[in-house]
């Protein structure tokens, strides 16, 4: 409704409004994003957080007419958030059984290598099989499905693991023998190892642990349904309009 006011009136009106308009929160939506440094699916860089799966994410953003933070966390802060806080989106994660009914799933955005790796100069480390790994201190990232599925297939003495919060940190041990062996995602050991003036070639997968799975995005299970559908059809959108091609040949030559 309409209401005359005198012109004094109007124009502290108009500025009230504008004070309001200013106050209003960004994010009107109420939706929440949150990630994990996983390079080259996102990563912070220069205090910006980017990254293959970043970019796809802000891609399903404009196109649903969205706007929302994305605050990188350590990966077990990140995925604690998304059980808990509804209007929540995490990227990237692993689709697995033990998670199915946890979350509302969007994709896959990308398939998923995981490996256990050596240094190659490291001769005095002798791996016949997978579980003569429990003969060596492995590093882990903590609350990862990587982890969690290896120590579930495979016997490990607590005083042989050495948990990490993030891939980087994990690697940064490794580097300077904290651990003799890591689990790691391809691109990412690749992608880090590059981040610390080293070459990747020093790496040696020794064994593939998983080349099954793949990455997708996950919403809180208790997600306004419209927003979830909302997310989903903008993936698609961005998907049938090749920007997420486009997006795999930038960051994901070697898939």
């Amino acid at each position: 409704m309409c209401i005359l006011l005198r012109p004094l009136s109007a124009i502290l009106a108009a500025l009230l409004c504008f004070v309001l308009l200013l106050a209003q929160p960004a994010n009107a939506t109420g939706l929440n994003i949150v990630t994990e440094s996983l390079p080259p699916l996102n990563y912070e860089e220069n205090g910006v957080v980017t990254g293959f799966a970043t970019e796809l994410v802000q891609a399903m953003l404009v196109s649903a007419g969205l706007q929302a933070p994305i605050t990188l966390l350590p990966w077990a802060r990140a995925y604690q958030a998304t059980l808990s806080q509804p209007n929540t989106l995490l990227y990237s994660t692993t689709r697995s059984a033990e998670r199915e009914a946890l979350f509302e799933w969007i994709g896959p955005i990308s398939t998923r290598k995981i490996f256990l790796y050596k240094l190659k100069t490291r001769s005095d480390i002798h791996l016949n099989s997978i579980a003569d790994s429990a003969h060596y201190r492995l590093g882990l990232v903590r609350e990862m499905a990587s982890a969690k599925n290896f120590l579930q297939a495979y016997a490990q003495a607590d005083s042989q693991l050495d948990f990490a919060p993030t891939v980087e940190s994990n690697l940064k041990k490794f580097l300077i023998g904290r651990t003799d062996l890591i689990i790691s995602q391809d691109w990412a050991a690749a992608f880090l190892m590059k981040s610390q003036q080293r070459r990747p070639e020093e790496l040696e997968a020794v064994f593939l642990l998983d080349g099954s799975s793949s990455y997708y995005l996950a919403m809180n299970k208790q997600s306004d349904p419209a927003l979830v559908q909302k997310i989903r059809t903008a993936f698609e959108k961005v998907q049938q309009s090749g920007v997420l091609e486009k997006l795999r040949k930038k960051y994901l030559p070697q898939e």
